[in-house]
């Protein structure tokens, strides 16, 4: 049994902190994933250098969650998909998928079903390779609120892009497995108005960036686009750098960044890059994605207490919609002049375009032993929580941020500079938010390590 970890968007904030799981169960007959890089291709990769290092660019946005755009040109449509750290594997739905809703026990069919209008039509793909390959999944997300399930893989060439335009708004990635689901199945309810209230909210694809596992408690098996990248020579390390370009002046503006797998950009970020200490989560079981140490959480240079924290770690995971900060609550709000509104979702008291540019708070991790420097210092602005439809309550702005936990996503996602080697166990971070708007990745400024 294969498990991933998934946050998805939800309507309301009051309900986006979620240290939500995602599940993969997969036939040990399926396809694995493709093996992992041979040793010799490994070290003579670390030997290049700058733009001789073989990369992938993966254009980001910022709806919510991190995301990219699957660009479906033979019939016009683009999908937006989760780029998301906390999950292993690529999956969106195929043609005839549909969503079922009604029930809100575990796995149980509702009496609504609707059809997925959005999907990708591999068999009049151009470039699909057919016919597709068995491969039969399930996967759940949301915390355990929509699950989908689907059996059979296809390769194709994709085209991701993002919003925004310049360098970095578009990539296309030949032979990228992905896995074609059919069915999804929600823990909703009805209501009073019945299945014509609709199937609400929810992803039509996500690709996962964790680590790619060979342990002895956890196997990848699945399409893990970046290990499968590695394989075939496509890139040369298994790395990753992810980061945003600086913020658009509206705090309802459009945010552009980039995925870099196979090198590392030291163009996009300002300070030190430094490496944090990587933990093992401490919650379920064999659940994949990045732990680090805790940070402390500072404004105006006063750090704020921890207080009783239900997790010893943090979770940096770009699929999740709000970031839950390791302070208590009203301390944080006291020190930001924040409150809560009726439904208990924090707010800044006004509208959401008064939140000053230069209203901030600071994260201040622990340094992994061996660097020059003892931690790393990323500083937020509170203007990444408000986020569209935030200021639908006249002189409030809500925000999409939390206490009590450790989840950084993609609000966190879009100040900081993230940098992983899988093979060296390694993470580091930098502050982010400071390349310009749409430049995308600079192939001079690659490395294959952090150090």
């Amino acid at each position: 049994m294969e498990q991933d970890r998934c946050s998805c968007s939800s309507p309301q904030p009051s309900t986006a902190k979620m240290s939500a799981r995602s599940l993969l169960l997969a036939s040990a007959a399926s396809l694995i994933a493709t093996a992992a890089a041979r040793p010799g291709q490994a070290v003579s990769a670390r030997q290049a250098t700058g733009a001789s290092i073989p990369t992938v660019h993966i254009p980001l946005g910022f709806n919510f969650k991190v995301t990219t755009t699957l660009s479906l040109p033979w019939d016009n449509r683009s999908i937006e998909l989760v780029f998301d750290t906390g999950s292993e594997n690529f999956w969106v739905f195929g043609p005839n998928s549909t969503t079922n809703w009604g029930c809100t026990g575990l796995l149980c069919p509702g009496p609504c079903n609707a059809s997925v209008t959005n999907f990708y039509d591999w068999p009049n793909s151009p470039t699909a390779a057919k016919p597709p390959q068995p491969f039969n999944s399930f996967y759940a997300y949301g915390a355990y609120t929509k699950f989908v399930t689907g059996d059979m893989a296809i390769n194709d060439t994709f085209t991701f892009t993002s919003p925004g335009g310049g360098g970095g708004s578009s990539s296309t990635v030949p032979n990228v497995r992905v896995a074609v689901e059919n069915y999804m199945s929600q823990r909703r309810g009805v209501g009073q108005g019945g299945c014509a209230t609709g199937a609400g909210s929810y992803d039509l694809g996500i690709l996962g960036a964790s680590p790619f596992y060979r342990k002895s408690d956890w196997n990848t098996t699945g399409p893990h686009v970046r290990q499968e990248l590695l394989g075939r020579g496509a890139i040369g390390a298994p790395v990753q750098s992810i980061w945003f370009d600086e913020p658009p002046a509206r705090w309802d503006g459009t945010f552009t960044g980039s995925a870099v797998f196979g090198g590392i950009d030291r163009s996009k970020f300002s300070g030190p890059l430094v490496k944090v200490p990587v933990l093992e989560n401490d919650g379920l079981g064999a659940s994949v994605g990045y732990f680090v140490a805790q940070p402390n959480v500072s404004v105006g240079g006063v750090t704020l207490p921890r207080g009783k924290l239900v997790t010893g770690v943090c979770h940096l995971d770009t699929g999740t919609t709000a970031d839950d900060l390791p302070v208590v609550h009203d301390d944080f709000a006291r020190a930001l002049n924040l409150t809560r509104n009726e439904f208990g979702n924090t707010v800044w008291p006004g509208d959401c375009d008064t939140i000053p540019l230069d209203k901030t708070f600071e994260l201040t991790f622990p340094a992994a032993p061996g660097q020059a420097h003892d931690s790393v210092t990323i500083s937020v602005p509170l203007r990444h929580y408000a986020r569209p439809g935030a200021d639908r309550t006249p002189g409030l702005c809500t925000l999409w941020i939390d206490t009590g936990g450790c989840m950084l996503s993609a609000p966190f996602a879009a100040a900081s500079y993230f940098a992983a080697d899988d093979a060296a166990g390694e993470v580091a971070l930098a502050q982010g938010g400071v390349s310009k708007a749409g430049s995308g990745p600079d192939a001079s400024a690659m490395a294959l390590t952090i150090a």
